[in-house]
């Protein structure tokens, strides 16, 4: 017997929701993994690579598996890139960056050009658990909107 096709479809979503859920419950702002939050003057600058390598760090371990399967090189270019992103949004500490750049990853960034994400960053939830509800309110077209990176960077 087959699973459904709705079963199907939610699947990459559940997995995401879960990750997310994960990263919420268990704060990335501890002793090891806490990054200082950007002044206003960060926040018009570049990510400095140690936040990029913290940040990295922090999801090979969320999500070991799924960072496994990506070159070092691309998981490093791709999370710069979309770390930058959530910073240049106003997103400047380590525990919303990460929802933000997991979002990212579980889509190979397509959910970033959805309307929907598009309007959430116009004004982001500053607090982690709104920002965390704010992504999980978006609707299964935003989190299904790409493969995930590793299956893309796979599909090449």
């Amino acid at each position: 017997m087959q699973p459904s096709k709705h079963y199907l479809t939610t699947l990459p979503a559940l997995a995401l929701c879960l990750t997310l859920a994960f990263m919420g419950g268990s704060s990335v702002a501890q002793a090891a993994d806490k990054a200082p939050s950007a002044s206003s003057e960060a926040r018009q600058g570049k990510v400095k690579p140690a936040d990029t390598a913290n940040l990295v760090s922090h999801l090979r371990r969320v999500i070991t598996d799924e960072t496994n399967d990506t070159p070092p090189r691309i998981l490093n270019a791709f999370v710069a890139k979309y770390q930058q992103r959530a910073l240049d949004a106003g997103i400047d500490d380590l525990d919303r960056q990460s929802q933000y750049v997991v979002l990212a990853l579980y889509t190979s960034g397509k959910a970033m050009e959805q309307p929907q994400f598009v309007a959430l960053m116009k004004n982001p939830p500053a607090s982690v658990d709104a920002f965390y509800d704010a992504l999980h309110a978006l609707p299964n077209t935003v989190w299904e909107a790409g493969p995930p990176l590793w299956e893309a960077y796979a599909a090449k």
